[in-house]
């Protein structure tokens, strides 16, 4: 055999065996990845992502298959039943995820969420009380002090909505409610400070404009009220646009 043919036949056959050892190692890693748990929880957490919500369920299932204890998994699934409107069923999920363990806050907090959504108010303050006491959980936080606030409780509001701050620094969410508790009180200064610094994070916020222009109208600081109204009318829409259009209207003509 001329030894150049010889030594092709030997390349070829070097690289069809390593093709089909690549091939089997493929399939391999494949077959692994189907029995990860965490692999499944992977491409269910990108559906809900991307609103894929009926396609997480499949994924969710499976890593709950393979591993029924997976409380990551079984907030997952609390959420995207939180998202089809299926109350009963995420109130559940997340029940099992804070059984499993009772040190993950943020189960706690979707628990909660899970609740008030379902008009279960004092069982989803008492776990949003909860998730605080963990970790000083923002989300839980925040919501107390929503509660608080739309219930006339300023100065426990206030008191959550600082311990939110304290531990997200960068809540627009955060300042905004701040400025609407300090309103309510009608310290009006504070309100201020705290608008201003929810623009500073978020200068296209028109919400928090707006809550701004109100509070420079009560303090009959017409002049500012009006430059922050007009620069949001040509971008406002909807209820927003009306409510700027009526205080704008409002003003005193200079």
């Amino acid at each position: 055999m001329n030894r150049s043919r010889f030594i092709s036949g030997i390349a070829l056959v070097a690289a069809l065996l390593t093709v089909s050892a690549c091939m089997s190692s493929a399939k391999k890693l494949a077959l692994e990845r189907e029995r990860d748990p965490q692999y499944q929880f992977d491409k269910a957490a990108l559906c809900l992502q991307y609103n894929m919500v009926d396609e997480s369920f499949k994924y969710i299932d499976q890593a709950l298959a393979l591993n029924p204890r997976f409380t990551a998994a079984l907030n997952l699934r609390g959420l995207a039943l939180m998202m089809k409107g299926r109350l009963p069923e995420a109130i559940q999920a997340l029940q099992s995820c804070v059984e499993i363990n009772a040190a993950f806050s943020e189960g706690w907090n979707n628990l909660a969420t899970a609740y008030d959504q379902n008009g279960q108010r004092e069982p989803a303050v008492e776990a949003w009380k909860k998730a605080y006491g963990l970790d000083q959980n923002y989300n839980a936080a925040y919501n107390l002090a929503k509660i608080d606030y739309e219930n006339d409780r300023n100065d426990s509001a206030l008191d959550w909505i600082k311990k939110a701050i304290s531990k997200f620094p960068k809540s627009v969410l955060a300042f905004n409610l701040q400025g609407l508790i300090y309103d309510a009180m009608e310290r009006y200064y504070d309100a201020i400070g705290s608008f201003q610094q929810a623009i500073k994070l978020s200068p296209t916020e028109l919400n928090v404009q707006y809550n701004l222009a109100t509070i420079y109208y009560k303090r009959k600081d017409y002049a500012k009220a009006r430059e922050l109204l007009e620069k949001i009318l040509p971008q406002a829409k909807d209820d927003l646009r009306i409510r700027a259009e009526e205080l704008l209207k409002s003003l005193p003509r200079l």
